[in-house]
């Protein structure tokens, strides 16, 4: 069942993995997260903590803003090849447990 779920998932997906919209929605709540932690850097009392707090909004946004941009550290470079695909069909295939009866 498992098996057919992922397969079922993967057929549904859009080949366009990193798509404008994707990104804007990654992006705007990454600056989203970014600017809560300051909101919330600012309410601390100790340095320590204040420091360590805006360290952290500080490095959400600036990935936020990578996001936005389309960096290329952000970017998937490993792509599956067809072998190891056709491999993997066949061994959750041959499986009796996800046969259907």
């Amino acid at each position: 069942m498992i098996g057919r779920l992922s397969f079922w998932y993967k057929d549904n997906v859009s080949n366009e993995v990193d798509c404008v919209a994707c990104r804007l929605v990654s992006g705007m709540g990454l600056l989203g997260i970014g600017a809560f932690l300051l909101a919330q850097a600012k309410k601390r009392p100790k340095p320590l903590e204040s420091y360590t707090m805006k360290g952290l909004a500080a490095a959400v946004g600036v990935i936020g803003v990578a996001r936005l941009a389309d960096a290329n550290f952000l970017k998937a470079t490993v792509e599956e090849s067809k072998e190891q695909e056709t491999k993997t069909l066949k061994a959750t295939s041959d499986h009796q447990f996800f046969a259907r009866r």
